[in-house]
């Protein structure tokens, strides 16, 4: 039993400090100025956390947020296969300001392939991803193909990844609000 637990809280651990791998790296205070829309909107947002824009048909992820408010901002990471989860494994951050309708969030890959999508609705615009005492999510989070999580574990890549043809494509990600799960 107490092997059970210990499991269960390291792997909580390692879900969370995935999720908030920049939090992690001490990218939140960055030295350069932010960007006219993270002055615009309050919020700590820097030319590095731009989206890509969006246009049908290229070579891009087009990723449609279902479930945040407008507070904060969300964030959007893209990952490959290789270390897939870990914070060597991204290939791209973006961070854009939430909104009580769907969020449109492209991203602009290198070549067709298969790719995954993390994403979580940072809440107070901390930059970072709130957990509880026990490690589980404060904030709300999602992953490509929406897969359900039960126990507390990273995801696996064969759970989230899904192949980009050369026109692009279109996923949707519905945030998991963790306080209507407890």
């Amino acid at each position: 039993m107490k092997a059970n637990f210990l499991n269960r809280f390291f792997l909580g651990f390692s879900i969370i400090a995935a999720l908030s791998s920049s939090a992690i790296a001490g990218d939140d205070k960055a030295a350069e100025p932010l960007s006219q829309l993270g002055i615009e909107r309050g919020l700590e947002l820097y030319e590095r956390d731009v989206a890509d824009a969006c246009i049908a048909g290229s070579l891009q992820i087009r990723v449609t947020l279902i479930g945040a408010t407008k507070t904060g901002m969300v964030k959007v990471e893209l990952f490959g296969e290789k270390d897939f989860m870990k914070k060597s494994g991204k290939l791209r951050r973006i961070r854009v300001p939430a909104e009580d309708a769907p969020i449109v969030v492209c991203v602009n890959v290198a070549m067709p392939g298969p790719y995954a999508i993390s994403s979580y609705h940072d809440k107070d615009g901390d930059r970072k991803f709130d957990k509880k005492w026990n490690f589980k999510p404060k904030e709300p989070y999602g992953l490509s193909n929406n897969p359900i999580i039960e126990s507390l574990r990273l995801p696996k890549w064969s759970e989230t990844n899904f192949d980009v043809p050369m026109n692009g494509a279109d996923i949707t990600i519905n945030l998991v609000d963790p306080k209507k799960k407890d």
